[in-house]
């Protein structure tokens, strides 16, 4: 239950500015999303300048101001012959491991751009494992981890993302989270703008 209520608190915090400004972002790139039905930006041009200061290909997680040291771990799984059941089989053992200590420099230094898309679609599509405190699926044991897992790109894809963190981290997370939103002035302007209050956990 503290898992669940916690990843359904967050859900709003998170993704709000990112599918409401982040997304309709124009960098002039192929990848450019049209102006759309819930986009923020032309209300103000300020959020879209602020989120590209810390929400970018080029800023590496480790230099945002969210950054929880240690906390993040990051694996990529090609799809060779297909993608595993991870609903049914659990997080594959070989993953387990490669999510250890030794993953935190590539969680550190993959782009936040990155970061925030794989972050956007598991709590928007449900793409999240809870682990024990060995970082293994199992149902007896209490939930200790996250991971979070999307697919590099929506059609066709040919890997996943994996990013895996403590409950602890994330909560902590969190609260970087917010802070950034407030001292960036995020958080005045999406009440203003949207006129919703991004829940603070």
């Amino acid at each position: 239950m503290n898992a669940t209520f916690l990843l359904a608190i967050s859900t709003p915090m998170v993704n709000l500015p990112l599918e409401r400004i982040n997304k309709y972002r124009n960098d002039g790139g192929a990848n450019a999303v049209p102006a759309g039905h819930m986009n923020d930006i032309p209300l103000n041009q300020g959020l879209g300048d602020a989120v590209k200061l810390a929400i970018d290909a080029d800023v590496k997680l480790d230099a945002a101001p969210f950054f929880i040291a240690g906390a993040w771990r990051y694996q990529e799984l090609p799809k060779a012959t297909g993608f595993p059941n991870l609903a049914q089989d659990g997080l594959p053992e070989d993953l387990v491991g490669k999510l250890s200590e030794e993953a935190s420099e590539a969680g550190a230094l993959i782009s936040t751009k990155l970061f925030c898309e794989i972050l956007r679609n598991a709590l928007a599509h449900g793409g999240i494992l809870f682990l024990n405190e060995q970082g293994r699926s199992s149902v007896d044991d209490p939930v200790r981890k996250f991971v979070f897992v999307s697919t590099n790109r929506m059609r066709n894809p040919t890997s996943l993302h994996f990013l895996r963190i403590g409950m602890r981290d994330y909560r902590a997370f969190l609260d970087k989270w917010v802070e950034w939103l407030t001292s960036s002035g995020l958080q005045q302007e999406l009440e203003e703008v949207i006129g919703e209050r991004v829940a603070v956990v």
